[in-house]
């Protein structure tokens, strides 16, 4: 028999058709199954429940699009979460720095005894310093190994703020900004100005100057409008603060951007 790997399975004993084989009847192999459309995130739905954020939008600085009832009830519960380990934390420092502390008072203390010690005339009978003779020679013993010195562990305080739940950016109750969404029948969400449905296509919130609602538009319609388009709203006239590109609906191609498989590992004979 030639070698393993100038067979016909390669270094793989079996062929293709006996792995195919196996792998659908039993656990042999790694599978792969490609993601479709209804498992990607869809554009206008909420960034927790995944629900189409009819009632109340709101959107983040990163551009992910929440329910705001579900977005506040996360940020509280955060909060709190936050402030229970902020609570630990400054117990866990304050154990910290009394046990270093106390190893700084006994270094102190025991450079006062060694000075004390050694300002004493010695006697005419060697004291015994070393009730075990093999403390010397054996470096293995406990009693011959250096005292390790005691600092400050480290530790990462807790967030300040709550991170939001896709960017993990500090994320505050004022910083939600609140859309103005034009649905049609089928909960997706229409171009304020094109009316046009935005799936997977690039969208931008226009945010304006006061507590107004900001109109959602394709970038690609925004793009083909004057040279006012970045001072007024071409939707309510009014003055723009700022405008934000929100994240994109997934897809299941595999030329967007994203995970569209899933794959689980499996051990193979090799």
């Amino acid at each position: 028999m030639g070698r393993k790997s100038k067979q016909a399975g390669g270094h793989n004993p079996l062929t293709y058709h006996e792995r195919k084989h196996y792998a659908n009847d039993s656990s042999y192999g790694t599978t792969t199954a490609r993601l479709g459309q209804d498992s990607q995130y869809k554009f206008g739905h909420c960034g927790l429940s995944l629900h189409p954020a009819v009632e109340h939008p709101v959107a983040t600085p990163s551009g992910f699009i929440y329910e705001r009832s579900t977005i506040l009830e996360y940020l509280l519960t955060k909060t709190q979460s936050l402030k229970r380990e902020q609570i630990e934390y400054d117990q866990w420092r304050e154990r910290q720095e009394q046990e270093h502390q106390g190893t700084q008072d006994k270094k102190r203390k025991a450079v006062v005894e060694q000075f004390e010690s050694a300002q004493k005339v010695e006697t005419f009978k060697k004291k015994k310093t070393d009730d075990n003779p093999l403390i010397k020679s054996s470096y293995w013993l406990a009693q011959s190994q250096p005292e390790k010195d005691k600092e400050l562990s480290t530790r990462d305080p807790p967030p300040k703020r709550p991170p939001s739940p896709n960017s993990q950016q500090p994320l505050r109750r004022k910083d939600l900004i609140e859309l103005d969404l034009k649905w049609n029948k089928e909960h997706q969400v229409l171009c304020a100005i094109s009316e046009k449905t935005i799936h997977t296509q690039p969208a931008l919130a226009l945010i304006p100057k006061k507590d107004d609602k900001a109109q959602v538009v394709l970038e690609s319609v925004y793009n083909d409008l004057g040279e006012n388009k970045e001072r007024v709203c071409p939707v309510t006239g009014k003055k723009l603060s700022k405008v934000l590109k929100l994240q994109q609906g997934g897809s299941s191609f595999a030329s967007k951007d994203g995970v569209i498989e899933a794959k689980q590992y499996r051990p193979t004979m090799t």
